[in-house]
């Protein structure tokens, strides 16, 4: 059985500011081969499909120019490595994206009207309104454990962004770090949007725990779901799969796996100890969370892509980077 060249042929695109520019191949060898400063990017040779035979040159050109206009314009870090960073990002989706998404969690500032019961002008809610499982939590105030939920929440944050910083540099870092904002800011406009359609009193207007300003303030009716549930298990799930794309078989992932779900169930579990949240809303967060931490970064491409190259009795692969 005759064995194949396992690479018989490797090819690096490297891409311009504004998109694809060709290597020529590396026939005879596997090093790869890198375009020319000057090569020319879609932005000044976009492409189109094949043009009909007979086509007029006015008619291709101006087929070029309404490429040109549709294209992304892509957000360049480190155009230097060609391995990083794991997203490509665009300035007319993700800027879009994070600006929607700060607009949602404004939602929750702008609320002024208190709960509908619970308050200090009448007795605390009534806990026979609620299910088995939330009812075991009602009443329940600490603003220790408030506390120790927002520090939580800050530390996976602050956690996810060191990790990418140290493990690609800073600028490719960034670039990923912000996929990540993005599905925390996903997961907190859908907690928004939720929190405030509900309007669910939170477990400590069920008892008599709570100081008169948590009690009254409007923040008190936003029980369903837990933003600092949803935030967290975005944060954890988003940095897992920008670190597997990044390092596909390395074991490392396992501990990212584990560390970042101890702390986002940290924060769940400090949410419901704190009188903020029933059970029922840091489950329905973590859901949230985990679904936008998956969703999020797999709308965005790699940069890089790796596929078979065949042709002429060459069997190998293609290295395609774009920048």
């Amino acid at each position: 059985m005759r064995t194949p060249t396992v690479c018989s042929a490797l090819v690096l695109a490297w891409l311009g500011s504004l998109g694809v520019a060709r290597a020529e191949e590396a026939a005879d060898n596997n090093a790869p081969t890198v375009a020319p400063a000057d090569a020319p990017t879609p932005a000044d040779n976009p492409a189109i499909a094949p043009p009909a035979p007979g086509a007029s040159p006015e008619k291709v050109e101006d087929a070029k120019k309404t490429a040109k206009a549709a294209a992304l314009t892509p957000i360049l870090p480190s155009p230097q490595n060609p391995l990083r960073p794991a997203f490509q990002l665009y300035a007319e989706i993700d800027v879009p994206i994070l600006a929607i998404g700060l607009v949602f969690e404004g939602g929750r500032l702008v609320r002024s009207q208190p709960a509908f019961c619970g308050t200090t002008a009448g007795p605390p809610c009534d806990r026979g309104d609620l299910n088995a499982l939330d009812r075991t939590t009602a009443g329940y105030w600490s603003p220790g454990w408030q506390t120790a939920s927002d520090y939580g929440l800050y530390a996976i944050g602050v956690g996810a962004a060191t990790l990418l910083f140290v493990d690609e540099g800073f600028w490719p870092g960034l670039n990923d770090a912000v996929v990540v904002a993005e599905s925390a800011l996903a997961a907190t406009a859908v907690a928004s949007v939720l929190t405030l359609a509900a309007g669910r009193p939170r477990p400590f207007l069920y008892g008599d725990k709570a100081p008169s300003s948590a009690r009254n303030g409007a923040d008190a009716g936003l029980s369903y779901l837990s933003s600092h549930a949803a935030i967290s298990f975005a944060i954890a799930t988003s940095t897992l799969v920008t670190m597997r794309r990044l390092h596909p078989h390395s074991r490392a992932n396992w501990i990212v796996l584990g560390v970042g779900g101890a702390i986002a169930s940290f924060v769940a579990a400090a949410r419901v100890l704190g009188g903020m949240h029933f059970i029922t809303d840091v489950v329905g967060g973590s859901v949230v969370g985990i679904s936008l931490g998956v969703i999020v970064p797999s709308l965005h491409a790699s940069p890089v892509s790796i596929v078979p190259v065949a042709g002429d009795g060459q069997r190998g692969i293609a290295l395609s980077a774009r920048f």
